[in-house]
């Protein structure tokens, strides 16, 4: 395709993806206040069901085709411990499963997201306060208390998407104050040459709208979403954060060289009805399976 026509591309899916973020944000706080007419639970409800077809379209703007492979996301309760690269981790997750997350404060105060998030059950973080991590393990306890799966990208901060840093421990202990599962999920971009896809990192001080531009310029993007069996927290948080960043770790490495990718699945998303997103286990339809 000549350069010119990969600036008009990218540049019509970054002010799509700008009015998607205003308008499915507010399509998503519009179910979150039905589900709440309703006592119903957003994420099993009307606000899910947005959520998961803004996401989904999201995907489709920025051309990214997501694919899964190994175990299906657990049923909740559940800790999700997953290796963190970008902001489209988000948005790959939630295309998936109904999950909530573990975030900075400063998420809560942005514009429409912020909003989004808190509706959705977002758990904060306030990094820097005196017994911040203690607070974010109670809320993560007791979000996990409510049936819910929880995400911790447990490196902390992002990496550059084809090596994990280390797993921290400390947050781990929610779910063995919860009694609830502890589940590893790889997550892998790959470019069209099939390696790592290092324009999708956000890293340093990179800006969200630069980050932004460089994920809408990439052709042949693929997302790749790996669940691993679920770990039982006897063992203590120590043994199973380094038991998940292991399996983490295998599996991001597995997926770069292609060796797990013989049973993998590309996720269609037929349009839903609100009450069939608790259906299938992660949300979606699977199709196209592939070597």
């Amino acid at each position: 395709m000549p350069v010119g026509r990969i600036s008009v591309l990218r540049a019509l899916r970054v002010v799509t993806l700008v009015l998607l973020v205003v308008f499915g944000g507010l399509g998503i706080l519009l179910g979150v206040g039905v589900d709440r007419l309703r006592g119903r639970d957003p994420l099993a409800g009307a606000g899910r069901w947005a959520q998961a077809l803004w996401c989904r379209t999201c995907c489709r703007v920025l051309g990214v085709r997501l694919r899964t492979t190994g175990e299906g996301i657990a049923p909740g309760p559940v800790l999700l411990l997953a290796n963190h690269i970008s902001w489209l981790d988000i948005i790959c997750l939630a295309a998936m499963a109904p999950v909530t997350f573990l975030s900075k404060s400063e998420v809560r105060g942005w514009p429409i997201v912020g909003r989004v998030a808190s509706a959705l059950g977002t758990v904060y973080i306030d990094r820097g306060r005196d017994r911040a991590a203690e607070r974010a393990r109670a809320a993560i306890a007791e979000s996990l208390a409510a049936g819910r799966r929880l995400v911790l990208f447990a490196e902390g901060t992002t990496g550059p998407g084809d090596t994990v840093r280390p797993f921290r421990p400390r947050l781990v202990q929610a779910a063995l104050d919860a009694g609830t599962l502890v589940q590893p999920v790889t997550i892998c971009y790959r470019n069209a040459a099939g390696g790592a896809c290092r324009s999708v990192a956000f890293l340093d001080d990179q800006g969200l709208l630069a980050s932004v531009w460089g994920v809408a310029g990439e052709a042949g993007l693929e997302a790749v979403v790996m669940p691993h069996a679920p770990l039982t927290p006897e063992a203590g948080r120590t043994a199973v954060t380094r038991e998940s960043h292991r399996r983490v770790s295998e599996g991001l490495n597995a997926l770069l060289d292609g060796a797990a990718l013989s049973q993998s699945r590309h996720m269609s998303f037929p349009i839903m009805r609100p009450e069939s997103t608790a259906g299938d286990r992660n949300g979606c339809e699977h199709s196209d399976r592939r070597g």
